[in-house]
This record gives C-alpha cells, sequence and structure tokens, in this order.
C-alpha cells in the first residue's frame, strides 16, 4: 500500500484518483522529478477495472517528442 500524505492537496489527488481510475480514458500523470508521478500512475492502475494486467512504466524522456504520443496512445 502507499503510503499518502494528509494534506489538502494529497486529499484532492486522491479524489482525482478515484474519478478517473474506473474509467476508460487514458491517463497522463504529469510533474516535476521525484514527485510521484509513478506512485500516483501504480494507484490509478491498482483501483481500475484492468488491475489485474500488467502495468508498463514508460520513461518518456527516453522517447522522441515525436513519439510519445503514439506511443502511449497507438
Amino acid at each position: 500500500a502507499i503510503e499518502w500524505g494528509t494534506g489538502p492537496e494529497m486529499a484532492a489527488v486522491r479524489a482525482d484518483l478515484a474519478k478517473v481510475a474506473p474509467t476508460d480514458a487514458p491517463v497522463v500523470v504529469l510533474g516535476e522529478s521525484g514527485t510521484g508521478k509513478e506512485l500516483v500512475a501504480r494507484e490509478v492502475h491498482a483501483q481500475s477495472p484492468v488491475a489485474a494486467g500488467p502495468f508498463v512504466v514508460v520513461h518518456c524522456g527516453a522517447l522522441p517528442p515525436s513519439l510519445v504520443s503514439s506511443t502511449l496512445f497507438g
């Protein structure tokens, strides 16, 4: 289980996760280095209908900008 902060900012993040995770919408998590983007992405996956499937990490910084969208969304 992820250890979440207890401040109002983290409460807002948790509320957003609960809204988006059950949907089929693609989700992009943005933020500065070290802010926990992968932890948020893992939690979205864990709460999603596809949680039993694999979770794949894609390091977008390693991709040319022209390929990011097609790599992530087909």
